[in-house]
């Protein structure tokens, strides 16, 4: 009976994992809910090589004036609260900001956020921030 209950647990983890995700964005186009769901796979797999790949030119991941992609990984690197935050909010429902601009989670306030640009080259993780 209780190896019954767990193979049903992991097989509905499984569902809502795998819905999980795109469920909690409507109104996300397609290409900007596989760029989240993107980022938030390789979050969850410290994947930083793939987190590079969607992150812009240009993005902020501090109020500093620090606008680095690879700084902002080196950074993130050293603190594991980072990639654990961003696989929560990127988790979690998304909506637009401007409409080139997805902010994940939606009414994140001053608590750590990540925005999903509209670039030339498709959608792209531009910042990743706490605080105001």
């Amino acid at each position: 009976m209780y190896r019954r209950f767990v193979q049903f647990l992991v097989c509905a983890a499984t569902v809502v994992s795998a819905e999980g995700i795109g469920a909690v964005m409507p109104g996300i186009p397609k290409d900007a809910r596989e760029i989240i769901e993107r980022v938030h796979n390789a979050a969850s797999k410290m994947d930083y090589a793939t987190l590079r790949t969607l992150m812009a030119r240009e993005f902020q991941w501090s109020f500093g004036g620090d606008e680095d992609a690879d700084q902002a990984l080196e950074a993130w690197k050293k603190d594991a609260k980072y990639l654990r935050n961003l696989k929560r909010v990127t988790s979690e429902r998304c909506a637009f900001i401007t409409r080139e601009l997805i902010e994940c989670p939606a009414s994140a306030g001053v608590h750590f956020r990540a925005g999903v640009e509209k670039t030339r080259s498709g959608w792209r993780m531009r910042y990743f921030v706490a605080g105001d």
